[in-house]
């Protein structure tokens, strides 16, 4: 049945009236359950790539790792409490795109999707980049003599995942199932064995002692513990592609979000006593890359570092896969909306899959690689002057989504708590907030290089934003139809 909405006696607020999204050409489909939707959003976290990296660059900020994953779970438990109640206040797909415009008007909300855009498609370059090299470090481990680019490799992998975005998502999501179950798997054999034995020093419960998270490097530490946790939100955009979503998308966002805590805990645990707890902090700091290999060759042997080696780079490729996806399904819903062309909103009949818009995602990630290659860039800085810009983005995108379902439920208060919708994203933003600044003040801890490049690079989110803005201000002069549509809004 078709939505029916009403306009206030504000023109950039449209409330929703009925309890199904509207039906169209334009709509996606697809059967993916709880679990399916689980997977296919814990791929885009490389659960893998993140212990085996930022997570020894965390412990270099303070030993108080463990229970800052607990308490940063908690943080982003009451976000997902407001923004699944937006999901089940508006149920029409957008995401960040939609639920921005709701709270905050369609300039905002346009803003907010350009920045979407922006944040995940930074996500996806330093993914990108990051496998290649990942490929090329394990080839030259089993062929020394072997000298091939690394951007070659980089290539393989793009259009390997830019075929399989093509299809329906349930076919993805089987490939990141089986993926990420087995880089679990790994984790885990590495924690239980770890944390059994207890390494050098033994166990010890300083890790989980909160008063050790008063530090000076308090607001480091959790800038890059809400960081890891990217990836649980996207289980909005897949409204159309699961059986009852009022339910699904709840409840794979909880799932995700607990998952994250608890995995990354263990895991920080389990690297601290590797090394001992005394000594933790300081070999994280000394070479924060070299912590779990060291680990993985002390306790396991050449073998094991060898797999793991060969599991990160499933892992890096799961993560490019399900961010095309996530990029995929952000590019449709603005093309329906006219804001793109429509003719890339187009759902493939057999596959009910964002066909076109996958297609076009692609393409440009393939020119964005090619002009990477062609700059002449070191690859290593590459990855992470883009994971930089997306890990800025992705807490300026919480921020305003925060600040709108706020908004949003004060101005269309309904049947859910005022708990959920005001105290709990109040909170979070608070954290998000926090964290936004530390990053703010600190961007050189994400991005290495000199400040005018920190400049650019932190000015990039916010320009999204603002030419957002400015085009759905030329839109209500001159297309007022598309303007209308802005979020979602009309079918």
């Amino acid at each position: 049945m078709d939505n029916l909405t009403r306009q206030t006696a504000s023109s950039d607020t449209l409330v929703t009236k009925a309890s199904e999204p509207v039906t169209s050409a334009f709509q996606l489909r697809g059967r993916m359950g709880t679990l399916g939707l689980l997977f296919t959003v814990l791929a885009f976290t490389a659960p893998l790539g993140v212990v085996f990296s930022f997570v020894s660059v965390n412990i270099s900020f303070g030993i108080a790792v463990p229970i800052a994953f607990i308490g940063v779970g908690i943080l982003m438990t009451l976000f997902a409490m407001g923004f699944t109640g937006m999901s089940k206040a508006i149920p029409r797909p957008g995401a960040f795109y939609t639920y921005i415009r709701e709270g905050l008007g369609r300039p905002m909300g346009l803003g907010g999707s350009f920045l979407a855009l922006v944040t995940y498609g930074f996500n996806a370059t330093s993914c990108i980049v990051v496998s290649g090299i990942a490929v090329n470090n394990l080839a030259a481990a089993f062929l020394p003599g072997m000298q091939t680019p690394w951007w070659v490799w980089s290539l393989i992998m793009l259009c390997a995942a830019w075929i399989l975005s093509y299809f329906n998502v349930e076919l993805s999501a089987k490939v990141l199932s089986i993926i990420l179950v087995v880089e679990i798997i790994a984790v885990t054999i590495f924690d239980v064995f770890l944390i059994a034995g207890g390494g050098p020093e033994g166990q010890s419960i300083e890790p989980w002692n909160p008063t050790n998270l008063i530090t000076p490097t308090l607001g480091v530490l959790l800038l890059f513990s809400i960081g890891v946790f990217n990836g649980f939100e996207a289980t909005a955009i897949y409204r159309d592609e699961v059986r009852r979503p009022e339910v699904t998308i709840p409840r794979a966002t909880f799932l995700a979000v607990g998952f994250l805590a608890v995995f990354y805990a263990i895991s920080g645990y389990a690297l601290i006593l590797s090394v001992g707890t005394s000594n933790a902090v300081d070999s994280a700091a000394s070479d924060p890359t070299a912590l779990m290999p060291n680990a993985l060759l002390s306790y396991f042997g050449l073998f094991a570092n060898q797999l793991i080696a060969i599991l990160l780079v499933t892992s890096f490729f799961a993560s490019g896969l399900s961010l095309q996806n996530i990029l995929s399904r952000y590019t449709h819903s603005l093309a329906v909306d006219g804001i793109f062309p429509r003719v890339i909103a187009s759902v493939h009949p057999k596959h009910g899959s964002p066909h076109r818009a996958a297609l076009t995602v692609g393409g440009f990630l393939v020119l964005v690689l090619l002009v990477l290659i062609l700059s002449g860039g070191d690859e290593n800085a590459l990855y992470a002057g883009a994971a930089g810009v997306a890990f800025y983005g992705m807490l300026l995108l919480l921020c305003l989504t925060a600040v709108a379902i706020i908004v949003y439920f004060r101005r269309s208060p309904g049947a859910m708590s005022f708990w959920r919708t005001l105290v709990a994203p109040a909170i979070a933003l608070v954290g998000i907030g926090f964290a936004l600044l530390t990053a703010t003040f600190n961007m050189e801890l994400l991005v290495i290089g000199d400040p005018t490049l920190l400049a650019v690079l932190l000015a990039i989110p916010y320009a999204a934003i603002i030419a957002g803005i400015v085009y759905a201000l030329f839109l209500r002069r001159r297309r007022t139809e598309t303007y209308q549509r802005i979020g979602r809004a009309l079918e």
